[in-house]
């Protein structure tokens, strides 16, 4: 693993856009590190948290190892030490890394901008326990009519007169239920138009529509899936689909082998 992570940082500069998420090593035997994994289809197995650009794996820390104690000690939890340390693996500063709701917080998105390459975090946010500011926070709707009215509604906070975390920008946008974000690479909050094809029944071909997403919606969707094209491509094409409850070692052979391959092409 340490080889594959100082071949892979060695062959890329990231570019400027970059995700981090955990992907799932797959394992059908018994070992004392395996992780119960229900959400995901890989199944059971090895997780790491994984920072990637445009689906190249460029570092990645193993959950079962234990967080740096350099980030733990000031007050980050073991989650957010290890995103830290992934930080630390990257050439240069103000790369925007998109993150889903397990790591986003205000806390965090200062953390990270205090790091030393100062990385803009942005992505989506739970509602409680993230720092997110009453302002902004909405309650889900059951009532139809009621869903009607407040679809589309826009709310947006900022966090001004802290040298340390200059611009962070919490949002909410009410879609089929509220969704809220926290953006630290955000210098506008605006409805921007888009296109897209749609199959026409009654005249039996596919047309263009447009429609209205809101900037900081369309820049998480272009930003977070880095790291879910590097395990697409790991599992579509991988080698080990006919070996069933092999050795814990054998997993993570596979696993690494997959990665450069992914890497290499």
């Amino acid at each position: 693993f340490q080889h594959i992570q100082t071949i892979s940082q060695e062959a890329l500069i990231c570019g400027i856009d970059i995700s981090v998420d955990e992907q799932t090593l797959k394992f059908q035997g018994r070992h004392i590190h395996k992780l119960r994994i229900s959400y995901k289809s890989e199944g059971d197995g090895f997780q790491c948290d994984a920072l990637c650009s445009n689906g190249y794996t460029f570092d990645f820390f193993f959950r079962n190892d234990e967080a740096p104690k350099k980030y733990t000690k000031q007050g980050l939890s073991p989650l957010h030490s290890r995103v830290m340390a992934l930080f630390d693996s990257l050439g240069h500063k103000f790369h925007r890394c998109g993150m889903d709701n397990l790591y986003t917080s205000a806390r965090f998105c200062k953390a990270a901008y205090k790091h030393t390459n100062k990385v803009l975090v942005h992505g989506v946010a739970r509602k409680s326990g993230r720092g997110l500011p009453s302002t902004v926070l909405q309650e889900e709707v059951q009532n139809r009519t009621m869903q009607n009215q407040v679809r589309g509604t826009v709310k947006a906070a900022q966090l001004m007169g802290d040298p340390d975390m200059p611009d962070l920008v919490a949002v909410l946008v009410y879609d089929t239920k509220p969704v809220h974000f926290f953006s630290a690479r955000c210098d506008k909050v605006q409805w921007i138009e888009k296109t897209r094809k749609v199959f026409d029944k009654a005249v039996s071909k596919t047309k263009k529509i447009k429609f209205l997403r809101l900037n900081i919606v369309d820049e998480y969707n272009h930003g977070m899936g880095r790291v879910d094209i590097a395990d697409q491509l790991c599992n579509v094409y991988r080698m080990d689909h006919w070996l069933r409850n092999y050795k814990w070692w054998h997993a993570m052979f596979w696993w690494g082998f997959q990665v450069l391959q992914v890497n290499c092409y």
